[in-house]
């Protein structure tokens, strides 16, 4: 039997040992594990990949995509369009800087949010913003959505935390958005050793207030002139992340190939399929997952049981949280997330999978008896 768990850092780090300890040795050495140059390097190198003008290095995801909010300027009881099929910070950081999430369905196929729907309220006048997620690892369409909304006065932001190194139509996310947020999770195909995220944008002044609100609203000089947080990125996580940068392109290149191995294998199977990647998009494959019509726990179950370590992105729509009941709106139906929960699936897919086990998960698919 395989013994293939969903995630593998420790080979990681095996791998480029040298390079981590290298780089914690000399945030160590010099002492500044707060705000040292590194958090600088990278944000200037994260500002230079996604081609946008500024960046501000904070504590989390779910931080990045607080600070860029309340820098937007979203008030209490402020409404944004968020997809219902995400991870939950997409939704309660909106409610974490007063606003109120408005669910839409995704888009089947793909499962990214519905455009059309997100057109609707920003036309209509029923959002202040949106929040577009680009999910697991290929991007969403936002020329039209921004262009909407900027004339209508309302913020974009981009949750582009499944989407390091993705491109829609040759374009990074940032180009049709007012902010851009990362996320450096250890799950992440550029993660922190331990936790991490980015807020990126050509507004010089949105960065500045992002990076105020970091430490406290500090101005300078010991002066406070707003209420922020404690959201500052360790200088040791900078080091590492900006090693991994190193290997971003290489480690892309092997997901991309896993993925296709996965591809082939699922072409001859009937009980299941590959979600499609959207034309124009360049997918990064942060996620491999796969729609099950029926059957998807027994095919997880079966799995599990050959060695195969497998997970659900995402189990439950984000109105049905528990933490979000009576705290959002939902705009329409929602009868796509509601039947997407009950059908994906994702495979393991990481650099350091070898190609017998990627094999191995070929085999363990081939074997289930729908």
């Amino acid at each position: 039997m395989a013994n293939i768990p969903f995630m593998r850092l420790d080979r990681q780090f095996e791998a480029h040992k040298g390079q981590f300890m290298d780089a914690v040795e000399q945030v160590f050495s010099h002492g500044r594990v707060l705000q040292g140059p590194e958090v600088a390097a990278l944000e200037e190198r994260l500002a230079a990949f996604f081609g946008l003008g500024r960046a501000a290095a904070v504590g989390s995801g779910t931080d990045a995509l607080v600070l860029a909010l309340r820098a937007l300027g979203l008030e209490p009881g402020h409404k944004v369009a968020v997809t219902s099929l995400s991870f939950v910070a997409s939704a309660s950081a909106i409610v974490l800087a007063g606003g109120v999430p408005v669910f839409v369905d995704p888009t089947p196929g793909h499962l990214l949010a519905r455009e059309d729907m997100i057109l609707d309220l920003v036309r209509s006048g029923r959002v202040d913003g949106v929040v577009a997620v680009h999910l697991y690892g290929q991007m969403a369409e936002l020329e039209e959505i921004y262009g909407q909304a900027r004339k209508r006065g309302l913020f974009v932001i981009e949750d582009a935390a499944q989407a390091l190194g993705a491109t829609r139509n040759g374009y990074a996310p940032g180009r049709f958005s007012d902010a851009t947020c990362l996320s450096f999770d250890p799950t992440k195909v550029i993660g922190a050793q331990g936790s991490g995220g980015m807020v990126l944008s050509n507004d010089q002044k949105l960065i500045e207030t992002v990076k105020r609100l970091r430490y406290h609203g500090h101005a300078g000089n010991r002066v406070y002139t707003e209420i922020g947080h404690n959201s500052q990125l360790a200088t040791v996580q900078a080091a590492l992340i900006k090693v991994k940068m190193d290997h971003e392109q290489a480690w892309r290149e092997r997901r991309q190939q896993i993925a296709a191995r996965y591809d082939q294998a699922l072409n001859d199977l009937a009980f299941a399929s590959a979600l499609p990647v959207r034309p124009g998009n360049t997918h990064i494959r942060h996620k491999y997952v796969i729609d099950v019509p029926q059957g998807r726990d027994d095919l997880a179950a079966h799995l599990k049981a050959q060695g195969v370590g497998v997970s659900v992105h995402y189990s439950m729509p984000l109105f049905e949280q528990p933490c979000l009941r009576g705290r959002c709106e939902v705009y329409g139906d929602a009868s796509e997330v509601k039947r997407a929960v009950n059908r994906v699936l994702s495979l393991p897919i990481y650099p350091e999978l070898t190609d017998l086990e990627v094999d191995a998960v070929c085999r363990a698919l081939a074997e289930f008896e729908a």
